[in-house]
């Protein structure tokens, strides 16, 4: 049986309609006749979450206390026991699988606490041998990833969550640090040659369907 694919939608910041873009394609899949798995990282409320939230919290301190070494592997964690004890099945019956963050979400957020492009590079080439080769779960077959410009969708973020008052996470309360994820994005989608999709026209942003439609074209291309 041929294997199937792994999609993975990331953006170069909370805020970008990552979520909003991923829930579209499991539709365009579905109305396409084609079986789609999905998956949100993290996998809150889990198990294998647990350190996770703890950390997302603030329990285990803040991000510039911890090494990027560390935090990873608490989310490495998560992602290798969903991969073994679900996705893994579902990849091998050659299903597609949509996810909401993987892997690259450790390596954007956490090379923002490395200072200096040769560490970032040595920290992302670390983390993508340990997850895909030494535990084993699956690289992704295409990465799609959402920018625009930082103060943009920093705006764009806070009025929304104001609006249906939602409570920001350790990340989300430090703006400094919000920058540098920003900027580590960018960079590591160059360096990684993710498929990037522009989702602002000047000073505003680009209409949903008309980016829904780019991620398609690019994910059907890639097939």
């Amino acid at each position: 049986m041929e294997k199937g694919k792994i999609i993975v939608i990331e953006g170069a910041c909370d805020g970008m309609g990552k979520t909003t873009q991923y829930k579209m394609l499991i539709d365009h899949f579905r109305n396409d006749g084609q079986e789609i798995a999905y998956h949100h990282f993290p996998s809150y409320g889990t198990y294998q979450a647990i350190a996770v939230e703890k950390y997302l919290s603030g329990e285990l301190g803040q991000p510039d206390e911890l090494s990027p070494y560390f935090v990873t592997n608490l989310y490495a964690t998560d992602r290798g026991i969903t991969w073994f004890s679900n996705l893994k099945q579902l990849y091998e019956q050659g299903k597609i699988i949509l996810l909401d963050r993987y892997t690259t979400s450790s390596l954007i957020y956490q090379s923002a606490l490395i200072e200096g492009i040769e560490q970032k590079k040595k920290f992302v080439d670390y983390v993508i041998d340990f997850e895909y080769r030494k535990i084993g779960i699956k690289e992704p077959d295409n990465v799609i990833f959402l920018h625009a410009p930082f103060d943009l969708v920093t705006e764009m973020r806070n009025a929304r969550k104001q609006n249906e008052g939602i409570t920001n996470d350790i990340h989300e309360n430090n703006l400094n640090f919000m920058k540098k994820v920003y900027e580590s994005a960018m960079f590591i989608a160059d360096y990684l040659s993710w498929d990037k999709v522009q989702c602002n026209i000047g000073n505003k942003m680009r209409e949903i369907d008309d980016i829904h439609e780019e991620i398609y074209s690019l994910v059907k291309r890639n097939k």
